[in-house]
């Protein structure tokens, strides 16, 4: 993993060391921390989104996306996939998998061959356009809720 010492990087995470390793001298952040905190170019979620209430997390989000934050989130939790636009799937210590969210979701054969499930929003829009019910493949569970009604 490489990350350009050139960009001003915070490490969030849950103090997993097997990831830290990789990051040595960036500035490291436990979690919970103050949405206040960050001020890099370049966020890395290890494994924390997950305690983050949904009106939390969509804050974080929309501060990230308001000062121009990359990030990239670290999970075993395919659910947090749909935040991103790029997903690499990695196991076995090799990339399985990688590419815009919706592409590697396609790969449903493989992703359950990984031991992985479908994010549930993304399978009942799935299962919906199938029967019919709907036209296109929603990642948003308030926008599919809106579609149907």
């Amino acid at each position: 993993m490489n990350i350009n010492r050139n960009i001003n990087t915070t490490i969030i995470t849950d103090n997993n060391l097997q990831v830290l390793e990789h990051f040595q001298g960036d500035k490291i952040i436990s979690f919970p921390m103050n949405l206040k905190l960050i001020d890099s170019d370049f966020v890395v979620f290890n494994d924390v989104l997950r305690y983050l209430k949904e009106s939390d997390l969509q804050k974080l989000l929309k501060k990230l996306e308001n000062n121009n934050i990359h990030f990239v989130n670290i999970t075993s939790r395919v659910e947090e996939a749909l935040y991103s636009q790029r997903m690499i799937v990695y196991t076995e210590n090799k990339v399985q998998i990688e590419g815009p969210v919706v592409s590697v979701l396609k790969e449903e054969g493989i992703l359950k061959k990984l031991g992985f499930a479908l994010p549930f929003i993304y399978d009942l829009s799935l299962q919906l356009n199938y029967y019919g019910l709907i036209d296109s493949i929603y990642l948003d569970e308030k926008v599919l809720v809106d579609k149907l009604w």
